[in-house]
């Protein structure tokens, strides 16, 4: 069990709180826009616990963010808590990637079932998260606030999709096969751990916000307005980096003693020609 007050005033969700599609959009709108995700722990060679308390702890209490296991996770508990039918899914992530990549099962996302009728949701994938649930329907173009996404059926799993520029982009595949919380430990332990993870070896951070999507990248904030329009600022200094997590993501770094020398490395590295 966790505490849905504190959860709520986390994401500054005043509404009724009842086990109804209405429900289900709107935390689903508020839980990226007001925790962020973020690989802080694993950057600097923390442990990422799976442990209800240790994400509520970090997630809620904390000013921190996470990555997928730890948002989906805390978010299926909070659905299951409301009333809502929830169960995991698990996903290959294929962003940003050639079409015949092959990728390891290191993504979480959750299947609802409301009224009959089953959604995707998925507030923990970075960069193109999720910010409402998607109706789990094959081939059927779905605007959000941020973003118009569709489901494709492939033989034995799905991908979902994000039309931009007039183009549809694959963002991972998923399969239908529900998970034990011991299977994303076994994932997390990889993404969190092996030296070959990106989530080891460079900062990533994003958020969502009414007017569009926030993602940062080692030195690197890129800005993506609904409009269209498109900021991007470099960043030189370490301190730099550590303002806009707090200012731009309020991410709270305190205990993360490391963090500014692992940034301050990651730049030096990106310098070298």
């Amino acid at each position: 069990m966790v505490d849905l007050k504190a959860y709520l005033e986390r994401i500054h969700y005043t509404q009724r709180l009842e086990a109804n599609l209405e429900t289900l959009m709107e935390i689903h709108r508020l839980h990226p826009k007001y925790i962020p995700f973020e690989n802080l722990n694993p950057l600097t060679g923390r442990v990422v616990s799976l442990n209800m308390d240790d994400i509520f702890n970090k997630l809620v209490l904390s000013n921190r963010g996470g990555y997928c296991f730890e948002h989906n996770t805390l978010f299926k508990q909070v659905l299951k808590q409301i009333g809502f039918q929830v169960s995991g899914f698990w996903a290959r992530v294929i962003w940003n990637m050639e079409p015949a990549t092959i990728t390891a099962r290191t993504h979480m996302l959750l299947h609802i079932i409301y009224d009959g009728q089953p959604y995707i949701a998925d507030v923990g994938f970075g960069a193109m998260t999720l910010t409402a649930p998607l109706l789990f329907a094959a081939d059927v173009v779905q605007e959000t606030q941020h973003g118009i996404f569709r489901i494709v059926q492939k033989e034995k799993f799905y991908i979902l999709q994000v039309l931009q520029q007039g183009e549809w982009r694959s963002i991972y595949q998923f399969y239908t096969e529900i998970l034990e919380p011991i299977d994303y430990e076994v994932a997390n332990w990889y993404v969190s751990t092996h030296p070959n993870s990106h989530f080891t070896k460079q900062l990533i951070v994003a958020k969502v916000d009414d007017d569009g999507r926030y993602t940062m990248n080692n030195n690197a904030l890129n800005i993506r307005y609904d409009s269209g329009r498109k900021e991007s600022f470099t960043f030189h200094a370490a301190n730099e980096i550590l303002e806009t997590l707090q200012d731009t993501f309020n991410i709270d770094t305190h205990g993360l003693d490391n963090l500014a020398d692992k940034l301050s490395a990651i730049m030096n590295t990106e310098r070298v020609p």
